[in-house]
């Protein structure tokens, strides 16, 4: 969307000079979005439940964002809602993207929880496929080990369906290195469609973890871009 939204920002220049000094050195972007199961890492944060989800951030040009979402969640510890703010700087040499990122994710329910986490990605779009791969740290654990700190290391795989431009095989792996506990995998593979600022996928997910939280299913949902 950033993509699209600069160059009409270019053809707008290009179109009418006059007006240059009317353009802003940054844009506002996000979603709201509905999925049957809120999946994070592979576990299951929503009870297996649909939930919503809406995300928005302030991106400057150069390279620095600002931002926070909200969901609506069921967590075994009596959460509701889940809420998270962020900050990072994003720039791009040698035909890579590199994001680094400071976030502060929060759950609210029977009382409030905060589990701040750094993020490290790479990127590059080779044209036959996009690859992104990075590691999170979070010091003061997350909602599913709050008394375990964790280092996440993750790669997600994005293809185009070939003859089919709307179509994209989206697939991820993560592995999570969580302190005295035991270190779980998650994996995931499906199908994005996007039309006109909306996007629909379908995913199935699945973890190393025993039990309900990680047992893998099929994930259909749809987010609106703005």
């Amino acid at each position: 969307m950033k993509t699209i939204f600069s160059g009409l920002m270019a053809a707008a220049c290009f179109a009418a000079p006059a007006f240059a000094q009317d353009e802003k050195p940054y844009s506002i972007d996000g979603y709201v979005g509905v999925t049957t199961d809120y999946r994070d890492r592979g576990l299951s944060l929503s009870d297996r439940d649909p939930t919503v989800r809406g995300s928005v951030g302030l991106y400057h040009d150069s390279g620095f964002y600002v931002g926070g979402g909200l969901a609506a969640i069921s967590d075994s510890a009596g959460g509701d809602a889940q809420a998270n703010i962020f900050a990072g700087y994003n720039f791009e040499t040698g035909g890579f993207s590199y994001d680094f990122s400071v976030e502060l994710d929060s759950i609210h329910g029977s009382g409030s929880s905060f589990y701040p986490e750094i993020t490290g990605t790479i990127s590059r779009d080779f044209g036959l496929a996009y690859i992104r791969t990075g590691v999170t740290y979070s010091p003061d654990g997350r909602w599913s080990t709050p008394d375990s700190n964790s280092l996440y290391l993750f790669t997600d795989l994005e293809v185009p369906v070939p003859n089919m431009p709307e179509l994209t095989i989206i697939s991820r792996l993560g592995y999570d290195m969580r302190e005295d506990r035991r270190n779980l995998w998650d994996y995931g593979i499906g199908l994005s469609a996007f039309i006109e600022s909306f996007e629909l996928s379908v995913m199935y997910e699945n973890s190393s973890l025993d039990g309900g939280l990680g047992k893998g299913a099929v994930i259909g949902g749809v987010k609106f871009y703005f």
